[in-house]
Formats: C-alpha cells, structure tokens, sequence
C-alpha cells in the first residue's frame, strides 16, 4: 500500500512515535497502523506534542486542517506526508510586534501575577517580559525563612502567565494549563528580576504549545514547556 517509502526515514518517524508515546522499543509499527481508534488512539495533547516534534525534526509544516483527514491517517500516511513535504515548509511572515496594556489581559488579579512588566508580544509566536522580586513579598516569609529562594511553582506559573499573553487576546475563553514540562536548573534569591520568555512552538484546535525559559542575565533558572487550553468563549 505505501511503496517506495524511505527505510531510514520510517525508520526516524517510528523511533520519534515511540519516544512521544512511550511505546516499547520493539513496537514494529507497520505501516498500515492507524493512529485513532485502534492500539494508539491519540488524543489531543498526543497530536499536539507529535505535530511539534515532527516539524522540528523534520522540517515539515502541518497544518492543522490536515491533521486527522491526510497525516495522521496511518503510520504509512504520516511517513508520505513527510517525504513530499519535508525540507519545504510554507513561508511565513513574522508577526509583527504588539504594543497594548498586556498586563490587563490576563486573567489574575495583582495578588496572584507574577508578570510585573511585557516587553515584546508577537500574538501568535512569543512573549516576553520580566517578573520584579523585591524579597518583601509575602510568599518568602514561609519559604525558607531567613534564606529566601524565589519558588519554583511560581517560576512556572509565571511562564504559564507570559504564555498566554503569547496567544495574543483573541479566541475568547480563559486559558488554564493542560500540560507542563519544566526543568528547573538554578535558584534565584531576591532582589532579582527574572525575564521570561514564551515561544509558540505548535498550536491545534484549543491548545498551545510554548518552549519556556527563565533565566536572570545569562543564568538559565528554568526552561521546558507549557501547554495551554483555551476554554469556550463567554
């Protein structure tokens, strides 16, 4: 059915599948596999983590009106997708930098944000910014009194913040996390400012999908992933 498929390319895409969906390693895939309803069944979290391996490794673009219909139809569809289209991802145009009040855009009141400043949006690809620790803030009383270390699950929830700031205002619906992935390398103590960067790395449907990182200069605090979903307009 799918002649004149690249062995060694088959060979990367299974070897990518059973990576992203921490499959055995003897799983033989074949060709004819498909990847809903039978042994796979991917649900939308899957599609998304596999869409954004597959175009950074292979350098493909897939759109997401061809996701379920043409790539994901098989694992003999998804290696002809990429064989005819690898190498020649669509020209896009960068977007364009969005000066507004992005503060007011996000869905937490001052008690619970943790973005002090956005320096650069580009709706739809990145957002940047920077979170001002002074040590007078409430949290450092109970974390580790006496030898303050700004908190690793504020860290994240600040990416998760400047991530939605990334997907710009529009769609309507509140977005909540769906999925994290974050290695935290270094600890920060206050005074410090903490810069914080998002990159839209692949979005399908409600979800986006960021590659994350803090840092304060050139030391790196934290860097991984964050998925968002938005949720239905109101």
């Amino acid at each position: 059915m799918f002649v004149g498929l690249d062995p060694d390319l088959m060979q990367q895409i299974r070897a990518l599948l059973r990576r992203d969906l921490k499959l055995p390693a003897d799983d033989p895939l074949p060709d004819d596999m498909p990847f809903f309803g039978g042994k796979i069944d991917l649900d939308s979290l899957d599609m998304l983590l596999l869409v954004t391996s597959i175009e950074k490794q292979f350098g493909v673009r897939i759109a997401n009106e061809s996701v379920g219909a043409e790539v994901f139809r098989s694992v003999g569809a998804l290696g002809r997708y990429i064989h005819e289209h690898r190498g020649k991802p669509p020209e896009k145009t960068p977007a364009a930098p969005v000066q507004t009040d992005w503060l007011a855009y996000l869905p937490h009141g001052p008690e619970f944000r943790f973005v002090s400043k956005v320096t650069e949006v580009r709706i739809g690809a990145m957002a940047r910014g920077t979170w001002e620790l002074t040590g007078s803030e409430p949290f450092f009383a109970g974390h580790f009194p006496g030898n303050p270390v700004v908190p690793g699950v504020l860290i994240a929830e600040a990416l998760a913040q400047i991530s939605g700031l990334a997907g710009g205002p529009g769609g309507g619906g509140q977005r909540t996390l769906a999925q994290i992935d974050i290695r935290f390398e270094q600890p920060a103590a206050p005074p410090v400012s903490i810069e914080l960067l998002a990159k839209v790395v692949g979005q399908m449907g409600p979800l986006q999908k960021c590659e994350v990182t803090a840092q304060v200069g050139p030391k790196v605090l934290a860097r991984g992933t964050i998925t968002l979903h938005r949720g239905e307009g109101e």
